[in-house]
């Protein structure tokens, strides 16, 4: 019996982790091609980190709603139905960069729209899913499942600067191929992954999340954590383009030592918070954002040429590691506050409404870093001012370090009592 249970669980595990990569690996596949872009339908950084934030646009508008469906329906079919639209969507992608659709850049917009909006169903079910699948061990579940979303993310604009490079087609169809892959994997643990939930307090407000001390200080850090996130995976590209003359491959492979860091933080982070709780590393993960961000600041004030793409890349693969550190004990407060203020059903609203949160500050983060650009011509100041919002971010943590970890202490202890 036992066997059978872990069996199922590492079904539904593989099928989760599959869908998280492909999802976000279609997320930053097109930052690379931006100064292409920019060039073929004559637009500027605002308009072209534009493209990046509309991705966010369909979480930010739809978070609670596509929690609701999720708790209607089920976290496997609602991955299912979204995975179709993602592979859709990349088809769309190529037709318009090759012109083929008439208002080819509103062409890209849509496609974009198009993949947020499954993106985000993936993203909240998924992490509904695994609330519940692994209700003791959601931390480091949820740092996986993270982390390969992070690889996938970052390992978007390796592939897709180098396959762009050798041609639109191939680039696209690669993206589109991929994600239709997973397809299968995720209908055949879809009954696994999750059905439909019943709330145990009835229909539950979205209200509380605005209400709820724990919920609300946890849904402004978790926005944070997106704005700068989101400000460096555009403007990056574009100052390794603008100023220091890369190729869209060479790009792709400054950025890929960012995935390693990345993904290797959200899985060491998830497995000491379930073992530490999460307070600790998310006041070091702020601490050290804030000196990255201001070392990338004055990295590229300072240097040119080698000297300042070596830099780039050891700040970046700092900052990285350290969101991680900041971001992934979020998850399991979210969930562990969510079930004291609402009781137990309500995973896919949980965290519909904190993809509201992380969405918000996806959709930011471009559109503060590229006027910024625009206004100063200084991508240096662009980059380097994301070190306030982190700066807030780090202060909000230190003076409310006590709430959050008795909020996370409690339920967890419920939990393994049960």
């Amino acid at each position: 019996m036992k066997d059978s249970i872990e069996q199922r669980l590492n079904i539904a595990f593989w099928a989760l982790i599959s869908a998280f990569f492909v999802n976000f690996l279609g997320y930053a596949f097109i930052v690379p091609i931006l100064p292409s872009w920019q060039a073929q339908f004559d637009i500027n950084a605002t308009q072209a980190t534009l493209l990046v934030s509309l991705w966010a646009v369909p979480m930010f508008l739809m978070g609670p709603l596509s929690g609701r469906i999720t708790d209607r329906y089920g976290a496997g079919t609602t991955i299912l139905a979204s995975l179709i639209l993602l592979t859709i969507s990349s088809g769309i992608y190529l037709l318009a960069t090759n012109e083929w659709l008439p208002h080819p850049f509103l062409a890209l917009c849509f496609a974009r729209l198009l993949h947020g909006a499954s993106g985000a169903t993936i993203m909240t079910a998924g992490l509904a899913a695994a609330s519940q699948l692994w209700p003791t061990q959601f931390g480091e579940q949820a740092g996986k499942l993270l982390g390969i979303a992070a690889i996938g993310g970052l390992l978007g604009p390796v592939f897709g600067g180098v396959l762009f490079a050798w041609g639109e087609a191939l680039a696209f169809g690669f993206l589109a191929a991929t994600t239709l892959c997973v397809v299968p994997v995720v209908a055949y643990a879809s009954r696994i992954i999750g059905r439909s939930q019943k709330p145990s307090l009835g229909t539950a407000s979205i209200k509380v999340f605005f209400t709820d001390p724990v919920l609300l200080r946890v849904g402004i850090l978790l926005a944070i954590t997106t704005v700068a996130t989101g400000a460096l995976e555009a403007g990056v590209p574009l100052f390794l383009n603008d100023t220091l003359g890369l190729s869209s491959a060479e790009i792709g492979g400054v950025l890929l030592v960012m995935v390693l860091m990345q993904g290797l933080g959200s899985l060491i982070w998830g497995k000491l918070v379930d073992r530490n709780g999460p307070t600790r590393y998310m006041i070091l993960g702020w601490s050290v954002v804030v000196i990255s961000l201001i070392g990338v600041g004055c990295v590229g004030w300072i240097y040119t040429g080698t000297h300042a793409i070596i830099g780039m890349i050891i700040l970046l693969g700092a900052f990285q590691f350290s969101i991680a550190a900041a971001q992934i004990p979020m998850i399991p407060i979210i969930d562990t506050a969510t079930n004291q203020a609402l009781g137990e059903g309500n995973p896919g609203l949980a965290f519909g409404a904190f993809g509201t949160a992380w969405a918000a500050g996806a959709i930011l983060g471009p559109l503060l870093v590229g006027p910024v650009f625009d206004i100063f011509q200084s991508w240096a100041l662009a980059l380097g001012v994301l070190a306030i919002p982190a700066s807030i971010a780090l202060f909000i943590t230190l003076r409310n370090r006590e709430i959050l970890h008795e909020c996370y202490d409690l339920e967890m202890q419920r939990r393994l009592k049960s």
